[in-house]
């Protein structure tokens, strides 16, 4: 009689033992579907990165770029970022997915630029205007910096950059 007992308990106790598997390989399926459900939105790091390479490339250690102004005065180098190494176009997409502005202004005049070099797809800049006070999503990523620097003759400049990633179709959940 003692063996038929026991063998209702091991019955019993192998539903609950499948419930559990069930609750856990539910839950491991659901952490997986969170995790990779969504693309991660880069954008933002890519304009930072892209402004960093662009101030790095503009003025090292606080002094500015001699091929931007050498001497006080401002060349005419529009090929500049192009001896940044910095590329916008890519085989990936139709179009460019990047812009950037660079303004150089002389600390005593901030009305007007001395130097503004554009580059990439300015469709993207209608982005920054609409984003003035929040951000949306599916709209490109801007982002604005500025930084002061000198040149050879201790004149002393600000510089300001915007960097412009676009990159929806990829990054923003639709």
């Amino acid at each position: 009689m003692n063996l038929i007992k026991n063998k209702r308990g091991d019955k019993i106790l192998s539903v609950y033992w499948f419930l559990i598997l069930l609750v856990v390989a539910g839950g491991v399926f659901a952490m997986v579907y969170v995790f990779y459900g969504t693309p991660y939105d880069v954008r933002g790091v890519e304009a930072r990165i892209l402004t960093n390479q662009i101030a790095d490339c503009i003025s090292y250690n606080g002094k500015i770029n001699s091929d931007l102004i050498s001497n006080g005065i401002p060349t005419t180098n529009r090929n500049f970022l192009e001896s940044c190494h910095l590329n916008f176009n890519s085989t990936e997409w139709d179009n460019q997915q990047y812009y950037s502005e660079i303004y150089i202004y002389n600390l005593d005049n901030l009305d007007s630029p001395i130097i503004d070099i554009n580059k990439g797809n300015n469709n993207w800049l209608t982005s920054c205007a609409i984003q003035e006070n929040k951000s949306q999503n599916r709209l490109a990523t801007c982002l604005q910096r500025s930084f002061y620097s000198i040149d050879d003759k201790d004149n002393q400049y600000i510089i300001k950059i915007l960097s412009v990633v676009r990159k929806t179709e990829k990054n923003a959940k639709i």
